[in-house]
């Protein structure tokens, strides 16, 4: 009985200590959350941008409140993204609310249409429409840096216009700088207040500037300001002061009109060039995405620069592209690439200028951020690194949730031939060889020592070959009646 005591005892410190060490996993797994994504785009994971706000806001308590219909397809793939975000934030609270069970949330916090979401976070509030990430890093962002940025247009020279909602417009390029924190004004460079302006953006200009133009604006690049040029392709002999201003910071704009035949392939147009290689620059340290900058013109590096100036060409053109010269030709649809005049691709169309305190950024094209095309490929990430740099601030450089790739499978004749002899003949015939030869070793082994194979007795002889077996309980009997007779009464 001792003995079953202890043996119990030993059960049941046993069990104890298992228990024990699966309370103790589970506490670990509660505190240590880690999630493996083996998507390519990672498309389950947040971005590295909103790992990194997260990270800079890990001293605060972020509450998400998302005013969501129970039934809405949406809210699903929305929660899934909180949820991974909450895996990187201790501090990181989420709810879904439908305004229609919960009327007196959605007054408090003047909800008026659904899928839209209340973050807080240090005593500020921000708001987004819809499900995207990049709203939601974007409002993350905003709390992380209260501070406005304040961007400002020049106008007086036929640049591109904020209230134009047409196509050539660039209304909603003010959207989404003032998505992304930035405070957008338009200046008059002739007698205008330019103390506030973080950084100045001239977009397309279809005139000359004047001296008194060029010089306020090469003063603000030089007071540490940053300095942003689209400047479309030109007549013959026009924007000569355009060159002025760039010459001190080492940067030529070339007279010609960069034709693309690759962009006819990825369905464009010969005038829009696709761009998808870049230098190393902290512009485009994590951007990688294809751009396309309708009628643009050769943005080169001088040949002569001072000291102290460094220039960087940023982007370029295909191989298989050239910048021509004859304009002309150009516009009757007649331009083929002249190597004695023509210069061949890849050709830089974006180039940026650094110095003790300046830093001026010149794109070839100002059409990349018009209302038509901002929304193609990368061309507003692009853009906005290009402002996120000018002003210096280099910790949000291209915001760019990944984004699912339909890549169908497409097999060769071959490849097909050998799926489906794989499938139909090597598969079943494997499982059939290995159960075959598993029943065969098992026999072997259930076979007694000395047995040859295929029998079912020792020395392989059959039952009527046997001996008979002697019955002795006869002579047992006979035994234990003697015993008895020999006992004394």
């Amino acid at each position: 009985m001792k003995k079953n005591l202890l043996q119990g005892g030993h059960l049941v410190a046993a069990a104890g200590i298992f228990f024990a060490i699966l309370l103790l996993v589970y506490q670990i797994a509660g505190r240590e959350n880690h999630r493996l994504d083996l998507s390519r785009e990672k498309i389950h994971s947040l971005s590295p941008e909103g790992r990194e706000v997260l990270k800079r806001l890990s001293g605060e308590r972020i509450t998400v409140r998302a005013f969501f219909a129970d039934g809405d397809p949406a809210r699903k793939e929305f929660e899934m993204m909180l949820r991974e975000a909450a895996t990187h934030h201790r501090r990181f609270h989420f709810e879904f609310l439908d305004p229609d069970r919960f009327p007196s949330e959605a007054k408090q916090f003047r909800i008026d249409s659904y899928r839209t979401t209340v973050i807080d976070g240090g005593g500020r509030e921000e708001r987004i429409q819809g499900t995207a990430e990049e709203a939601v890093v974007n409002a993350l962002i905003r709390l992380a840096h209260p501070e406005v940025r304040t961007i400002c247009f020049t106008t007086g020279h036929g640049e591109l216009s904020f209230s134009d909602t047409e196509r050539n417009g660039i209304s909603e390029w003010k959207q989404v700088l003032e998505d992304h924190q930035f405070q957008v004004r338009e200046i008059d460079l002739g007698g205008g207040d330019l103390s506030e302006c973080r950084a100045v953006v001239v977009a397309g200009p279809h005139y000359e500037m004047f001296p008194k133009e060029t010089e306020a604006l090469q003063k603000i690049a030089k007071d540490g300001k940053g300095v942003l040029l689209l400047i479309d392709p030109m007549d013959p002999g026009e924007g000569k002061s355009f060159q002025a201003l760039l010459k001190p910071f080492g940067i030529e704009l070339g007279s010609d009109v960069v034709v693309d035949k690759m962009s006819k392939l990825v369905g464009g147009d010969y005038l829009i060039p696709l761009v998808s290689r870049y230098a190393s620059h902290p512009v485009t340290a994590r951007f990688n995405a294809a751009t396309f900058l309708p009628v643009a013109r050769t943005v080169n590096k001088a040949k002569e620069i001072r000291h102290g100036v460094s220039v960087t060409e940023l982007a370029f053109t295909t191989p298989g592209s050239w910048a021509e010269t004859d304009l002309k030709k150009l516009e009757k649809g007649e331009a083929e690439i002249d190597p004695d005049s023509d210069r061949p691709g890849p050709l830089p169309l974006a180039a940026v200028s650094e110095g003790r305190k300046a830093r001026v950024a010149v794109v070839g094209d100002s059409d990349f951020i018009a209302n038509a095309h901002l929304r193609l490929a990368g061309n507003k990430d692009l853009a906005l690194n290009l402002l996120q740099w000018l002003v210096r601030d280099d910790r949000w450089i291209s915001i760019r949730p990944p984004e699912t790739r339909f890549e169908p499978l497409f097999l060769k004749q071959n490849q097909s031939a050998w799926v489906a002899v794989f499938s139909i003949g090597v598969l079943p015939l494997t499982a059939l060889v290995t159960g075959s030869l598993g029943i065969v070793l098992r026999r072997r082994a259930n076979r007694p020592p000395g047995q040859p194979p295929g029998t079912g007795r020792p020395g392989g002889q059959s039952p009527l070959d046997q001996p008979a077996v002697p019955d002795d309980r006869a002579a047992n009997r006979r035994l234990t009646n003697r015993r008895r007779k020999s006992v004394p009464l």
